[in-house]
């Protein structure tokens, strides 16, 4: 899996990915990166590619030729798929990851002051993704944001297997996790997770992603085809 990173900050990129699971995955070639600085594709030569908007307005915009000659750079080498992240785009979400995962090659662009000229996106972006309804300084975050959602589902990223099925890998919020002590002054671990009855730890596990998603996110229930044990489990969180 291959991702391309256009930024004028390419150092905030690379230096995320020197730790933890995204350092060992550029080790063992299961993920790789490259990062674009579109100031080394701008004709100016201070290397300016930002200008003042036509029509009035706040702050600068970045000019869509550095940005444009620097993905016709990257789609000589190879074949990509190319992401804007916006406030405008599309929400970004679980299942956007997994289709995006099997792209294999994905150039992700960010941009910063007050966004590109809108000539790139429309000629250019096949995508345009938004992760939330707030504003950020630059586009970076939302890039490592969906670059490591991505990367967790390629083969071997993860080193365990159940380590992929978090919140949202099921369409559901993921239950309660509990560790040692057993017990402590702000609560006691469930008897259940200690009973060594599978069978009834699955079940209760089912039943508070249930509760979760049902007190913080019921938008995603009502898109889920429910089984018979869901309905009866959130009867029962209901009737409690």
């Amino acid at each position: 899996m291959l991702f391309n990173i256009v930024s004028i900050f390419p150092e905030i990129i690379t230096d995320y990915m020197q730790h933890g699971l995204f350092s060992k995955a550029l080790k063992k070639d299961l993920v790789q990166l490259k990062t674009w600085n579109p100031r080394e594709f701008s004709k100016d030569k201070n290397g300016r590619i930002d200008d003042k908007p036509f029509g009035g307005g706040r702050g600068m915009l970045f000019q869509a030729e550095p940005i444009i000659n620097t993905v016709k750079e990257i789609k000589k080498q190879s074949d990509t798929y190319v992401v804007l992240v916006s406030p405008h785009g599309i929400p970004f979400n679980q299942e956007k990851a997994k289709e995006l995962q099997s792209k294999n090659n994905i150039t992700i662009v960010c941009g910063r002051y007050e966004g590109i000229d809108y000539r790139f996106e429309n000629y250019y972006a096949d995508e345009v993704i938004s992760v939330g309804d707030y504003v950020l300084n630059g586009g970076e975050l939302p890039a490592l944001v969906i670059v490591e959602s991505i990367a967790r589902l390629v083969e071997g990223f993860i080193g365990h297997k159940d380590s992929l099925e978090d919140s949202f890998m099921n369409g559901l919020l993921e239950h309660p996790q509990f560790t040692r002590p057993e017990k402590s002054e702000f609560g006691n671990v469930p008897e259940i997770l200690l009973s060594g009855d599978h069978k009834k730890i699955s079940r209760w596990k089912l039943k508070e992603s249930l509760r979760a998603t049902l007190l913080r996110r019921p938008d995603m229930l009502e898109k889920r085809i429910l089984t018979e044990l869901e309905e009866e489990l959130i009867i029962e969180i209901k009737d409690e």
